[in-house]
C-alpha cells in the first residue's frame, strides 16, 4: 500500500521543485498533468488524515522556502490524497479545489571547458533549507512566518525578529550596518512614515529616509541569505 498526495499551486514553482526534491524523504514527481508529493515516511501512516497532517507539516516549510527561494505568492496545497492498495486499486480522499496559476522561472546550465554540463535550479536552495527546518527550531520558525506573510512590514519585522533572537545583535556580524538596521525599524514602527501599515500607533518619527516596502523585503532577504548561510555551517549541510 502507498499514500501518494497530489498538490495544486502555481505550475512552475512545482515544475521547480519537482527538478530539486527527489529525496525518499521529500520527491516532488510530475504525473500526467499533475504534480504529486511522495515520502518513505507516509508508509508508517494509517489514515489520510495522518498524511495530511504530516503533509501539511512539509508544505509550511516548503511553501517558506519556494517563496524566499523563487518569489513564489501562491501556496502549493494538497489538492487530494491517494491510497495506492497492491493490487492497484486506488481510493481518493479530496482535500481542496484545485488552485492553479502560472509565473516564469529558468534554470542555468553551464557547459565547461572540460564538456561537463552543470545546472542550477532556482530552488536549488531550498534544499538544505528544508533540512534545516527539520534541525532548527528558529529557522523553522522563520520559514513559517514567511509563508504566511513576506509581503507586509508586519511579516517582514517578525522574520527578522526571529533571526535578532537567535543571533542577537546582527550588524556584529557584518550583515548589515547599525544604520541600515536602524532605518528598517524607524520605518517600520512609524506611523508617520507608514500610516496604517506602521507597526506601532503611538507617534514615532519617521526617518529622514524611510525605506521603501521592497527596499525593506531586499534588506530581509539579505539577512536571511546570510543567517542561513551560517546556519548551514553549524548543522554541517
Amino acid at each position: 500500500m502507498e499514500w501518494v498526495v497530489t498538490l495544486s499551486g502555481d505550475v512552475h514553482t512545482l515544475e521547480e521543485l519537482s527538478k530539486v526534491f527527489n529525496s525518499p524523504e521529500i520527491c516532488i514527481q510530475k504525473d500526467h498533468d499533475a504534480f504529486v508529493l511522495k515520502s518513505r515516511n507516509f508508509a508508517d501512516l494509517i489514515s489520510d488524515d495522518q498524511v495530511r497532517e504530516h503533509t501539511t507539516e512539509i508544505l509550511t516549510s516548503l511553501n517558506g522556502a519556494a517563496k524566499l527561494a523563487l518569489g513564489s505568492c501562491s501556496p502549493i496545497k494538497i489538492e487530494h490524497i491517494s491510497k495506492i492498495r497492491d493490487g492497484g486499486t486506488r481510493h481518493v480522499y479530496v482535500s481542496a479545489t484545485s488552485s492553479v496559476m502560472a509565473s516564469v522561472t529558468c534554470s542555468i546550465t553551464i557547459t565547461h571547458a572540460d564538456g561537463t554540463i552543470e545546472e542550477f535550479h532556482p530552488a536549488d536552495p531550498a534544499i538544505p533549507w528544508m533540512a534545516l527546518s527539520k534541525r532548527d527550531g528558529h529557522v523553522k520558525r522563520a520559514l513559517h512566518l514567511i509563508e504566511n506573510d513576506f509581503e507586509t512590514w508586519y511579516g517582514l519585522y517578525k522574520v527578522y525578529e526571529v533571526i535578532q533572537e537567535d543571533v542577537g545583535n546582527i550588524p556584529e556580524r557584518g550583515w548589515c550596518t547599525e544604520a541600515e538596521l536602524k532605518r528598517f525599524k524607524r520605518t517600520a514602527n512609524s506611523p508617520e512614515a507608514l500610516g496604517v501599515d506602521a507597526r506601532h500607533g503611538k507617534m514615532i518619527p519617521a526617518p529622514p529616509d524611510p525605506m521603501s516596502l521592497s527596499s525593506a523585503e531586499s534588506f530581509i532577504r539579505r539577512l536571511m541569505s546570510a543567517w542561513l548561510k551560517e546556519k548551514k555551517v553549524q548543522h554541517g549541510l
